[in-house]
């Protein structure tokens, strides 16, 4: 499958489910493939969905390693409060940071794997210092499809983490099916 055509299953894989985007954060020059500029769209709230949903559109264009060696693709999206406004780009930044470095590294990210902000280390403290992925709940069954040509493609949730959750995380005392869907207090994460 050539990338004009896998972009486009996953924008209306993505469209189907969510509804139409914008975009929210730009990605490289000339539609150029490159992790850290992975381009970030954003579904608003609609009906039946009160809260919006940044996406990624391209991740999948970069094969990752899995666990035994076969390659997997994938997809990242991030759900914000209905209140958040696509020029508070903090979440998209960020979104596009922690994907970027699951692609750049190469490696299937592991259900519960952990994408670190290593500046916030300080317990108590109620900033982000990573972000968990797992696969998207509210995608349910939908949460993995294939293209026409067979391709698979995986979508993964972030949730951000205190330092706090996280230590929880390491000791295997945090369900992660109680992080809540959407991110309501991001704004009392920043830093």
């Amino acid at each position: 499958m050539n990338p004009s055509e896998l972009r486009a299953a996953v924008a209306a894989h993505f469209e189907r489910h969510l509804g139409r985007g914008q975009l929210v954060l730009r990605g490289a020059p000339g539609g150029l493939f490159i992790p850290r500029h992975l381009p970030i769209y954003g579904a608003p709230p609609c009906e039946g969905r009160t809260h919006w949903v940044l996406r990624t559109i391209g991740a999948s264009l970069r094969v990752l390693e899995g666990r035994k060696g076969e390659e997997r693709r994938f997809e990242f999206v991030m759900s914000l409060p209905d209140d958040w406004i696509p020029s508070e780009k903090w979440p998209a930044y960020m979104f596009q940071r922690a994907s970027a470095a699951i692609l750049t590294r190469g490696l299937a990210p592991e259900e519960g794997g952990v994408v670190f902000n290593s500046a916030e280390t300080v317990h108590g403290s109620p900033h982000v210092f990573a972000l968990l992925v797992a696969p998207s709940r509210q995608f349910g069954q939908h949460a993995a499809f294939r293209t026409l040509s067979g391709t698979l493609v995986e979508v993964y949730a972030m949730w951000p983490l205190t330092f706090d959750e996280w230590q929880l995380h390491q000791g295997r005392c945090l369900n992660t099916a109680t992080l809540p869907e959407v991110i309501e207090h991001w704004r009392d994460m920043l830093r």
